[in-house]
């Protein structure tokens, strides 16, 4: 039997049943209390400024409070999912995910730029990002920017796209709790408050997660603490500061072989169980926004963070125990400059990012018998600059550039002092009229060596033939109006990358691929909003490639052809919400399969469902979550010998709780 028609026939009867289940008779709603539509929606990633969605040439995705809280996601990375990315939760504890934008694989991590307000969270080593550690109650919204364009604005890692996380400011002085229990003897709460008087507004988080997980020693116990602070001491001035703690204690199953399954092995088994990953971070940003003339402004952000890592690590080959601290500064000034004559208008942002990071190591290592002890010290620094002008040629047609150089200088306590220059470029077209747009956009962008990419721990010396990156990005696409609340999507792409950085599983070391990399795929959404209902469906084909080298020919490991994704709900005027979804992945190469030989990973649909009840100041919510206890793994590869290994993911499992909110309007 064909997968693919099963699963999609399983989506399709997910949609009818969610119809059914709605109350054809109930009375009408007004549009707006549900959910932010895409179109018309003011964003700040693409530019760092204040811009309607319609008049960015991209395909721009805004995910708002209202849809986070109907969603069944439990953090950021379920959130991505959802929104038609390519998602592997690899522990089954909520700790560990991939995140992949336009399909880069294994490689997904260094290739999207996260961010908080501005501030970006990727490290400049292979930790990549710590995607709970913004807590879905402190969101007021997340854009997502698939694609290059984001490489001027921002610079390193956002070759696939960026995602950038807005946090919420204080409005009427508020109090919020929430708890839950769920399965897994998962523990979850909250607490937060909210408020506003005169110049100043707050918003402050607290919550706490303790679960088992679903497999063998993959236990979890996370809490987060942060909040935001703005000063408006003039119409002219206006002052923001944030931040947070974040602390984790996770345990890691790792991978069950095929072997191991012959030999009778269970999906919740775990062959390693003394894995564990301790984390402790801190992080803060201080901004200022000074206006003159008339809408002209400066802008200074800062930034400082501090994460430490112990972590302990079993392979077939061998194991691996270390300590590593990591501190990154930043600063981030830039000047815009806006002017209006009569239907011209013109926006031109000067700006500059400078960036240090030290990362200090102590480990103790064993592979194929041979004992390693080592401490290292690695030092980044970064400084990039650039422009980008928005050239409002009338009130429909709107044209955009921009260019950045960008310097790094490593620094490994050895005599190599690599330094390495890039740049990145984008120029696009936009016409819009009313909230619809048509639009096209070239972006250049580029990526450089992270640390233990450039670092070989084999030889303890750096790999100075390592080199960056670079991606050209070719993307076309329209968004429009079907009908009144029903707004349709759709976008092509064109991603070709040379230099990609890899890690080569036979060689043991990071490499620069000998060919060119190739990303081409479409993207459609359908989203309806109106009268209580909100529904839609989206759709991403990705063909990923090398060409040329040794792999010449070769799809990308762990980049699914298909993905999809559909969601329906309504909302009773009586508060009462019923919602469900489906996901499908489609099969694709395992990760470090870059000859292709093995089987590829299975595809599989996900369907979950929300039930949420207002009543007063109390919500009541439950989240069904594969309602239909499907058999999947989202991750899994190929161990040093070649052999498959896969990271089996949670089944039917539930969560339920209560939120409780105080004051406010």
């Amino acid at each position: 039997m064909h997968r693919m028609g099963v699963d999609v026939v399983v989506v399709g009867v997910m949609v009818l049943a969610c119809m059914w289940a709605a109350p054809v008779m109930a009375e009408e709603k007004a549009v707006g209390a549900d959910a932010a539509p895409v179109m018309g929606e003011v964003v700040v990633t693409a530019s760092r400024e204040k811009e309607d969605v319609t008049q960015v040439p991209a395909n721009v995705t805004v995910i708002d409070a209202r849809a986070i809280q109907r969603s069944n996601a439990k953090n950021v990375a379920e959130l991505m999912a959802e929104a038609g990315l390519h998602v592997s939760d690899i522990a089954g504890n909520q700790r560990s995910y991939t995140v992949d934008l336009r399909g880069f694989g294994e490689s997904a991590p260094a290739n999207l730029l996260m961010m908080v307000d501005g501030r970006r969270i990727n490290q400049a080593d292979l930790s990549g990002v710590d995607w709970t550690l913004i807590p879905l109650d402190r969101i007021e919204r997340i854009e997502v920017l698939p694609g290059t364009r984001g490489a001027v604005m921002y610079g390193d890692n956002a070759t696939g796209g960026v995602i950038n996380i807005i946090t919420k400011e204080g409005r009427g002085l508020e109090g919020r709790l929430t708890g839950a229990y769920g399965s897994y003897d998962t523990y979850s709460g909250s607490a937060g408050v909210e408020g506003s008087a005169g110049m100043a507004s707050f918003d402050f988080t607290a919550d706490y997660l303790d679960s088992d997980g679903y497999r063998d020693n993959s236990a979890t116990r996370a809490k987060n603490a942060g909040g935001t602070v703005k000063l408006d001491p003039s119409d002219r001035l206006s002052l923001n500061f944030s931040g947070g703690y974040h602390q984790d204690d996770t345990r890691l199953p790792g991978a069950i072989l095929e072997s191991d399954f012959a030999a009778g092995a269970d999906r919740t088994d775990t062959f390693h169980p003394d894995d564990y990953a301790d984390t402790e971070d801190f992080y803060g940003k201080a901004g200022l926004e000074l206006f003159f003339l008339t809408d002209d402004a400066f802008r200074l952000d800062l930034g400082y963070r501090n994460r430490d890592v112990d972590q302990y690590a079993s392979f077939s080959e061998g194991w691996f125990t270390g300590s590593t601290g990591i501190e990154t500064l930043s600063a981030s000034p830039r000047l815009t400059f806006q002017e209006r004559f009569g239907e011209v208008s013109n926006r031109i942002i000067f700006g500059a990012d400078f960036g240090r990071t030290e990362e200090d190591i102590t480990n103790t290592s064993m592979f194929f018998g041979d004992l390693t002890v080592g401490g290292f010290s690695f030092e980044k620094k970064n400084l990039g600059y650039y422009v980008h002008d928005d050239l409002g040629v009338s009130r429909h047609l709107t044209l955009s550039g921009g260019y950045r150089h960008e310097r790094a200088w490593f620094d490994f306590d050895t005599p190599e002092k690599p330094r390495l220059d890039e740049e990145a470029a984008t120029g696009g077209i936009n016409y819009a009229i009313g909230r619809a747009k048509v639009y096209l956009n070239y972006g250049k962008s580029f990526r450089y060596p992270l640390f233990d990419e450039m670092f070989d721990f084999f030889t303890n010396h750096p790999n100075t033939d390592l080199r960056p990156q670079s991606s050209h990005d070719l993307e076309a696409g329209t968004q429009f109006d079907i009908v009144e609340g029903l707004t349709f999507a759709f976008n092509m792409f064109r991603i070709q990358t040379e230099d990609e950085i890899f890690y080569n599983p036979v060689a043991f070391t990071n490499e620069n691929l000998d060919g060119d990399t190739l990303r081409q795929g479409v993207e459609i959404n359908l989203n309806y909003l109106h009268n209580g209902w909100s529904a839609g469906a989206g759709y991403t084909h990705t063909r990923a490639r090398i060409e040329d080298g040794q792999f010449d020919g070769s799809t990308i490991p762990d980049v699914p052809a298909n993905k999809a994704t559909a969601h329906l709900g309504y909302a009773f005027d009586m508060g009462l919400f019923l919602g469900c979804e489906a996901i499908y992945t489609g099969t694709r190469y395992l990760v470090s399969d870059f000859n292709n030989v093995a089987d590829k990973q299975e595809d599989y649909t996900l369907v979950n469902a929300k039930i949420k009840y207002d009543w007063r100041w109390l919500t009541i919510f439950a989240n069904l979550n594969n309602v239909f206890d499907t058999s999947y793994a989202s991750y899994g590869g190929l161990n040093y010998a070649g052999e498959p290994g896969y990271y089996p993911s949670p089944e039917f499992n539930l969560l339920a709780g209560v939120s409780a909110r105080f004051g406010g309007k």
